[in-house]
C-alpha cells in the first residue's frame, strides 16, 4: 500500500486500465478519459474552466452527422417545403458530412468552421454555395445552443470568405449546336431538346406527363415537379410529385416547332421501349411520365446532369483528335449542368428580342430581377459586339 499511485484529485484508475476524469458544476458530471495522468489533469482543467465561464455545453458525446438528424428530422421538416428538406441533406452530405461529419459538437470551434469555408472559397465553389454551408451549419449550432447541449455558436465568429464572381453558364450557339448534335441517338435526346426549347427547370421536367402535352394547341402544361427525396419515416429515398414552389410556376409554355417534333418523337421512343425492353418494369403512378429511364424509372436530376457530361465528354474527346491531327492545342468545352440549358433557353430569348416579362412568364420566375438579372447579362454582352460596329464604322471615318 505503501507504494499505492496518488491521484490529482477528481481522477481515478478504471479497471479496465484507463484514467477518468471527472466534476460536477451545477448539479451536472462531466467525465473525460484518458491513458495519460498528466495529459487527462490538463484536459480535466480545461475542461472545468470551460464549463464554468460557459464556453462549453453537454454535447461531448454527440456527433455533427447525429446532430444534423435531429435538427432536420425533429425540428426543420415540420416547417419547410420537402424541396428544401431534400436541399439541406444534398449540402450537407456534399459540402460537410465527409469533412466534418464524425466530429463531436462540442469540439468545434470557430476557426475550424473558418477553415472550412476558406477552403470551398479556395476551391471555387459559389458565394452562394458557401453561404448556404454556413447558413445550415449555423442554424445547427443555434438549436444546440437554445437545447443547453452548447453554450455559444462557433458560427457567430465566423466570417464568410471573399469568392470570386462566377459568370452564369450559358451555351453559345455553336455549342448549342454541339450539344444538340451529340445527343442524337442518346436516350436524352429528346429531353435535352425539350430543355433547350422551353428553358424548364429539371424537376418540371422529370415531373411532366403526357397529359400536360396538348399537341393540338402546342402548349405544354407545367404544374408540378418531380423530386428524389429522403422518406422522413423510413429514411429511404423515394420519388415524390410536388407543386410548384410559387403560383408562377404553374404556367402554360408554347412550343415551337422543334419541342413539338421532340415531343412526339419521345411519345414514339416510350411505346417502343415498352414494347421491346424487356427490363421494362414502370410503376403506376409514373407510366404516364414524358421521360423515363430505359427500365421505365422516374429520372432523377443527376441522371440529366450525366447525360449532358458524357456529351460533353464526346465532344471534347472529338476536339482532342482533332487538334492532335493539326497539331495544335484542344479548346475543350467547358462543364454546363442542366440549369444551363435554362439560362441557354432565356439567353436566346432575349437575343431574339422577347420582351423580358414575357421570358419571366417563361421560366415561372416568381420576381421579374430574377429575370432581369439573366437579361442584363445578355444586354452587357451584346454592348461590346454593339460597340465593334461602332469602331468599324470609325475606321472607315479615319
Amino acid at each position: 500500500m505503501a507504494n499505492a499511485r496518488v491521484l490529482p484529485k477528481g481522477i481515478y484508475l478504471k479497471t479496465n486500465g484507463l484514467f477518468e476524469g471527472r466534476f460536477q458544476y451545477q448539479g451536472e458530471s462531466y467525465t473525460i478519459y484518458g491513458k495519460n495522468v498528466k495529459k487527462l489533469e490538463k484536459d480535466l482543467a480545461e475542461l472545468r474552466y470551460e464549463v464554468e465561464h460557459g464556453l462549453k455545453g453537454k454535447g461531448d458525446n454527440m456527433s455533427l452527422n447525429a446532430w444534423f438528424e435531429t435538427w432536420l428530422y425533429d425540428y426543420k421538416s415540420e416547417t419547410i417545403k420537402e424541396s428544401t428538406r431534400v436541399r439541406y441533406e444534398d449540402y450537407y452530405r456534399m459540402y460537410i458530412k465527409s469533412k466534418m461529419g464524425q466530429k463531436k459538437i462540442a469540439q468545434f470551434k470557430p476557426i475550424m468552421i473558418q477553415r472550412h469555408l476558406n477552403q470551398m472559397a479556395a476551391a471555387d465553389y459559389s458565394t452562394k454555395t458557401i453561404a448556404d454551408t454556413y447558413n445550415i451549419l449555423h442554424s445547427m449550432f443555434k438549436l444546440a445552443v437554445q437545447n443547453d447541449i452548447l453554450y455559444r455558436n462557433p458560427c457567430d465568429a465566423v466570417v464568410l470568405p471573399k469568392t470570386k464572381e462566377r459568370k452564369r453558364r450559358v451555351l453559345t450557339i455553336e455549342e448549342q449546336q454541339l450539344v444538340v448534335k451529340y445527343s442524337r441517338g442518346r436516350l436524352c435526346e429528346q429531353l435535352v431538346r425539350v430543355a433547350l426549347g422551353t428553358g424548364m427547370r429539371a424537376g418540371e421536367l422529370q415531373g411532366l406527363m403526357w397529359k400536360d402535352i396538348d399537341f393540338k394547341n402546342r402548349e405544354i402544361h407545367v404544374n408540378r415537379t418531380l423530386v428524389y427525396v429522403r422518406d422522413k419515416q423510413t429514411k429511404k429515398y423515394v420519388f415524390k410529385f410536388q407543386v410548384p414552389k410559387t403560383k408562377s410556376g404553374i404556367r402554360t409554355i408554347p412550343m415551337q416547332d422543334d419541342v413539338y417534333k421532340a415531343l412526339q418523337r419521345q411519345k414514339w421512343q416510350i411505346t417502343e421501349m415498352k414494347m421491346r425492353e424487356k427490363r421494362w418494369n414502370v410503376k403506376p403512378e409514373f407510366e404516364n411520365l414524358v421521360f423515363l429511364t430505359i427500365t421505365g424509372n422516374p429520372r432523377r436530376s443527376n441522371d440529366f446532369l450525366n447525360d449532358l457530361e458524357r456529351i460533353r465528354e464526346a465532344i471534347n474527346k472529338d476536339r482532342r483528335k482533332q487538334a492532335e491531327s493539326e497539331g495544335k492545342k484542344p479548346e475543350l468545352m467547358e462543364h454546363f449542368y442542366p440549369h444551363s440549358l435554362r439560362h441557354t433557353f432565356a439567353t436566346r430569348c432575349f437575343e431574339a428580342g422577347i420582351d423580358v416579362k414575357t421570358v419571366q412568364y417563361y421560366l415561372g420566375h416568381a420576381s421579374i430581377a430574377v429575370t432581369m438579372d439573366l437579361y442584363t447579362h445578355v444586354t452587357g454582352e451584346k454592348a461590346w459586339s454593339e460597340m465593334e460596329k461602332l469602331n468599324q464604322l470609325y475606321r472607315k471615318l479615319g
